[in-house]
């Protein structure tokens, strides 16, 4: 188990929201209870997330450098030509850096959600009016170390099933690396068991039947079916985790953690450990005083520690809400003017109506055009950054020819060379050793041997008398083709011949 959180009483009371099963929780006064999403309250604030299935996640590598006024310019180019973004589309994107170093690059996680989705996700949630704090599910698990509820010297792997979706994710000395969003969710599981059982069981039944008996079951049918569907699944797992080691550059998994949406599955830690061969425990923590008593999934209890973090830090790094509460009225344009209105009653009562009439004549108009231009310069960006995306598409694509062709070049330079070297010097190396040959024969001696070494060649001549070859070294010596060395004359031990190397140099033209 891990160990007891410490939390802030002195805030407000938290609300946490999952949009997909449309539970919600209050946190206040150390105590969660269960609350109703058709009620909504303006003075708690409101946090809930997204599946890793909604979103876009990927690494982009930028150089380093980048002042960082530009920064988000450029992690938001390479976004749209890296993730596939779309520019007729408005996302929420948000990064920050990981951990992990690339020399001469930065490298930044990067996560898009299109604002369409983010609204069709929450849509149905009508009556809550404002969401305070939106993320991704993957990025929650980042409070556990905050808070620390785990130890922040550890690389943790964290294996997550909701009933329509899972995720993989890993974090290193409390920081985040990487995520994954798998097909084995709770429901994929269920549908799958079904099929392979040839029978029509429920999606509720199966899942009471998991939360009952766990991956045990007196049915051997059944247990066969399990067995194999969660051992495939692990499979999956420890092969996601072997990429991300080498991806990452991780040394090793210290500790696995499986959580689910219907609470801890029995035999799913054990089951686990024989196939990764890695620790593994289910992500249990308590942080309010009545946990005996009330049963709360984990990532609503993340959802708790990552809210209270956020009230104090007010880190948006991670925030993808579009539903946030407007600021208090005095920090809105519209509550500044009604101080600048309230301060010229003070000061003088002969204009009570000049104040509201610059407001309903100027002001609003103005408003309203300054927005349609924001409106109208955030489309253009969109399409200027997709637009860019492209450009750099295009020119890697270019550069990559360029390369082709500079190799080719390179070759076909080279052929040339060689074509030229065969067609030159082999016919005048030919008719150079003709001639020597015909000084061979001319002074009563035969060639026994030739070698080539570049521009020297060695030749071995043999002949019945000393000084035919002494004639012979002699008038090869005369020529200005030749740069003539020997070694001593040998004579035959039966006396039979004499024997001679001539190192014979090249140069200029025959």
């Amino acid at each position: 188990m891990l160990k007891k959180s410490i939390i802030d009483r002195r805030k407000g009371s938290i609300v946490t929201l999952d949009p997909y099963s449309r539970k919600s929780y209050r946190y206040r006064d150390n105590v969660i209870t269960e609350e109703s999403v058709k009620k909504f309250d303006d003075r708690a604030f409101y946090i809930s997330y997204v599946q890793t299935k909604d979103i876009i996640s990927s690494t982009v590598d930028i150089e380093t450098g980048i002042p960082e006024e530009d920064l988000r310019d450029a992690i938001e180019i390479k976004a749209y030509d890296e993730m596939g973004l779309e520019s007729d589309r408005e996302y929420s994107i948000f990064y920050f850096q990981a951990n992990r170093d690339d020399g001469e690059f930065q490298v930044f996680n990067v996560i898009a959600i299109d604002k369409d989705v983010l609204s069709d996700i929450f849509g149905e949630l009508k009556e809550i009016k404002y969401i305070d704090y939106i993320t991704a599910a993957p990025f929650l698990m980042r409070a556990l170390y905050t808070k620390n509820l785990l130890p922040l010297d550890k690389t943790d792997c964290f294996v997550y099933f909701h009933k329509d979706d899972a995720f993989v994710t890993i974090y290193k000395n409390g920081e985040y690396v990487f995520s994954k969003s798998i097909k084995y969710s709770l429901g994929y599981i269920s549908d799958t068991f079904a099929k392979e059982l040839g029978k029509r069981i429920d999606e509720k039944s199966f899942l009471e039947m998991l939360q009952k008996t766990g991956l045990q079951h007196e049915n051997s049918a059944y247990q066969q079916q399990l067995m194999k569907i969660f051992g495939e699944l692990f499979v999956y797992v420890n092969d996601i985790i072997l990429y991300a080691k080498r991806a990452y550059r991780l040394e090793g998994i210290d500790q696995v953690y499986i959580g689910t949406e219907i609470g801890q599955i029995k035999g799913m830690e054990e089951f686990c450990y024989n196939y990764i061969s890695l620790p593994t425990k289910y992500l249990d923590f308590k942080i309010s005083k009545n946990a005996a008593e009330v049963a709360v999934e984990p990532l609503h209890l993340m959802m708790i520690e990552k809210a209270v973090e956020y009230q104090t830090s007010h880190d948006d790094s991670q925030n993808i809400s579009i539903f946030r509460k407007p600021p208090p009225l005095k920090q809105r344009p519209s509550g500044k003017l009604i101080q600048v209105i309230a301060a010229s009653l003070l000061l003088s009562l002969l204009y009570p109506g000049y104040q509201f009439v610059y407001e309903k004549i100027f002001l609003r108009p103005e408003l309203s055009k300054l927005d349609a231009r924001y409106q109208k310069y955030a489309q253009q960006s969109r399409q200027m950054k997709a637009a860019m995306a492209k450009v750099q598409k295009e020119k890697k694509a270019i550069e990559a020819k360029l390369a082709a062709k500079s190799k080719d070049l390179a070759f076909r330079t080279s052929l040339l060379k060689e074509v030229y070297h065969k067609k030159v010097n082999y016919p005048m190396k030919a008719k150079i050793m003709t001639d020597l040959f015909e000084k061979v024969n001319a002074h009563h001696a035969r060639v026994v041997e030739t070698k080539e070494n570049n521009n020297t060649m060695t030749i071995t001549v043999r002949s019945q008398k000393d000084k035919y070859l002494t004639e012979l070294m002699e008038d090869m010596a005369m020529r200005k083709n030749y740069d003539v060395s020997t070694e001593m004359i040998k004579k035959d031990e039966n006396g039979s011949y004499y024997e001679s190397s001539i190192k014979v140099g090249l140069h200029g033209k025959f």
